[in-house]
């Protein structure tokens, strides 16, 4: 089976989700992506409208912060129906559903939604190399969004504005600062050989704790360096094609935020 194949096929993430235990937030929580939240969909806005569309939740807690932070009316959709019922077993609150259903190929009507969110369900897609897949959920998307809905998008990568002209204005680009959990992960990445899945590091104790060290580093360098939660990446250079930094970029510290707005094709 292709990466292309793997990736589409929901008995891949069954068999990946039914052997984790818990939550795992890729990038970052709602405490790192707060601040976009608030500034462009704050909570009070999101009660007077459509429910906020989750794409791609996996095993993420992020659904249940959004909500305790206000966003009462939430879907969250994934592939995998062994997810998609840890998650509604964990989180069966009023106002919040949990619906197993291609990222693709939605059931939605046309413009059920006025805020779509992904967090790291693209960055997946584009892992298999095929701009297709990846287009086609960035397009099904825009069709559930209601004219001038808004999609953001957190990315591992600054490049990703090219699947996202067609129907797309980019408001914002912003860096976002990775939460713990994820800058551990990335130490931990960074140890493995290229392609490795990450359960071979926690085979290797030795491995675990050396990430673990270099992880509360980088965390204490940025706490001493009191860096915000998001960077305004303003230089228009940037924003057409910004550059990952780092010369190994499973250490990157931080992720991408694209705050896009539907318009008419």
């Amino acid at each position: 089976m292709t990466t292309v194949e793997r990736y589409a096929n929901p008995d891949f993430w069954d068999a990946r989700f039914q052997g984790s235990e818990g939550l795992f937030d890729w990038y970052a929580t709602y405490a790192e992506l707060k601040d976009t939240f608030e500034e462009f969909y704050p909570a009070e806005q999101s009660k007077q409208s459509s429910p906020v569309l989750v794409v791609g939740c996996g095993n993420s807690a992020f659904s249940s912060e959004l909500y305790a932070a206000g966003y009462l009316h939430i879907t969250s959709i994934d592939i995998s129906a062994s997810a998609i019922s840890k998650m509604q077993e964990q989180f069966n609150l009023p106002g919040m559903s949990w619906q197993v259903m291609d990222a693709t190929a939605m059931s939605f009507q046309d413009g059920t939604f006025n805020l779509a969110v992904d967090k790291g369900t693209l960055d997946a897609m584009m892992t298999s190399g095929s701009d297709e897949i990846a287009g086609a959920m960035v397009s099904e998307i825009w069709r559930v969004l209601q004219p001038d809905g808004l999609l953001i998008l957190i990315s591992h990568s600054g490049k990703r504005l090219k699947l996202l002209t067609d129907g797309w204005q980019c408001l914002e680009l912003r860096r976002c600062r990775l939460s713990p959990q994820a800058t551990f992960i990335n130490m931990l990445r960074s140890k493995l050989p290229p392609g490795a899945p990450l359960r071979d590091a926690f085979q290797q104790p030795e491995l675990l704790q050396e990430a673990g060290e270099e992880a509360k580093q980088a965390l204490r360098k940025r706490a001493q360096a009191g860096l915000s939660r998001t960077e305004l990446v303003q230089a228009e250079e940037e924003l057409r094609g910004a550059k990952d930094e780092g010369s190994d970029p499973r250490r990157q510290p931080f992720c991408w935020i694209y705050v896009l707005r539907k318009i008419a094709r």
